[in-house]
């Protein structure tokens, strides 16, 4: 890798960092691995895939003509984008230690903070960029789809930059189970349950305190800031929770890795 040099010295190699190290020469080298697999291109390809149909179905069934153009794309992206996104950031962790090159990894970048920094910034700046691309895309074939509609510029574009932001932080989010969990059956698992299971166990509870808890899950505080609705506790709040949730997924990801893989 560059700007890591090998050195011998009385028979035993030690790895020193040369110029281009730390946390950007970590960046680059995941920036490398994450564009050097076919597998990226295929789940962005199906991620613009499963767009574009699910806007498109969502624009069809939709006969509110109140209906804003960027509905479909909110709602696709909840409802199948953000796991397609958040397969390709599970795999940039968990085929690591699939092929064994985690080892490698872990002699070159040492400071497990900086290797988890590094992964999210990665995954979360392609989830950003992809997130763009992928809501402008929504926004066409809901608009092409939908019956009756408004469409309001700066409404829309805030919808668009929601998406993107969305996206980045489930891909981030999803590094941390990741690099907890280490396999990717076992991580896809946990993300189901966390995003899906755990919310429908909560709700079907005839509890309260059950009920309300399930509010403040990854997948209901993404779903408020997606679609800015007030009736619960808004779109700002359901931001701070969804990066909330981020953050002490890699903050435990983080830690674990540091004692287990030490």
């Amino acid at each position: 890798m560059n700007g890591i040099q090998t050195s011998a010295r009385g028979g035993r190699a030690s790895l020193r960092t040369a110029g281009g190290g730390g946390l950007r020469g970590a960046v680059a080298a995941e920036w490398t691995k994450l564009f050097s697999l076919r597998s990226t291109w295929y789940f962005l390809l199906t991620a613009a895939a499963v767009m574009g149909v699910t806007a498109t179905c969502v624009g069809v069934v939709t006969h509110d003509a109140g209906a804003s153009v960027a509905d479909p794309a909110t709602l696709a992206t909840v409802y199948g984008v953000e796991f397609v996104v958040a397969g390709l950031a599970l795999l940039c962790v968990t085929g690591e230690y699939a092929t064994g090159s985690i080892t490698n990894t872990l002699q070159c970048v040492p400071d497990r903070a900086r290797l988890m920094i590094a992964k999210s910034l990665t995954v979360g700046a392609v989830a950003f960029a992809a997130g763009i691309v992928l809501a402008v895309l929504g926004v066409v074939a809901g608009a092409a789809a939908l019956e009756e509609s408004t469409s309001d510029g700066a409404q829309v574009a805030g919808r668009v930059f929601a998406v993107a932001v969305h996206l980045m932080l489930m891909s981030v989010l999803t590094v941390g189970l990741a690099a907890i969990v280490r396999s990717s059956a076992g991580a896809i698992t946990v993300l189901f349950v966390l995003l899906l299971i755990v919310p429908t166990i909560l709700q079907s509870i005839p509890l309260d305190f059950l009920t309300n808890l399930a509010q403040f899950l990854p997948q209901a505080a993404g779903t408020q800031f997606l679609t800015a609705d007030a009736d619960l506790y808004g779109p700002a709040t359901g931001l701070l929770l969804l990066a909330a949730w981020t953050a002490a997924s890699l903050t435990l990801s983080t830690v674990i890795l540091g004692r287990r893989d030490a």
